[in-house]
């Protein structure tokens, strides 16, 4: 038996359950919790992700370089933008759509061709139909 206690539910009996990748494999009796020894997975620092945050919201950063720089896989840096991008408060739009519509009517008025369309035609007889 070892002497290690369960994340979860703090229970401490566990045996023998196969191999994972050629690493042995425990179970604990009372909950089925399973693990492994030597399990590195999820031990990014919270200082760590919030660096990664920060490259890639001022948009410094891609996915890649943040999941290069810091050993991680490109889905675990999603999960991280995801999951805090979901404990954000949605944007305050301060213009109504009312303001908007009047801003682009505008904008077609004073800005680009404006004039009169030149329409081009052919003739059949100058032998492009």
């Amino acid at each position: 038996m070892l002497d290690i206690e369960c994340k979860r539910y703090g229970n401490n009996r566990c045996v023998k359950s196969g191999y994972i990748r050629v690493n042995q494999r425990y179970k604990f009796n009372s909950c089925g919790c399973n693990f492994r020894l030597g399990d590195n997975r999820g031990k990014i620092k919270p200082e760590a992700k919030a660096l990664g945050l920060l490259l890639y919201g001022s948009g410094k950063a891609s996915y890649g370089m943040i999941a290069r720089l810091f050993n991680v896989s490109l889905s675990a840096v999603l999960y991280w933008i995801r999951s805090m991008g979901s404990k954000l408060p949605e944007p305050v739009m301060e213009t109504e759509i009312d303001d908007m519509w009047h801003f682009l009517n505008k904008k077609d008025e004073k800005y680009g061709f404006g004039g009169q369309w030149i329409a081009v035609t052919t003739s059949p007889s100058d032998g492009y139909w």
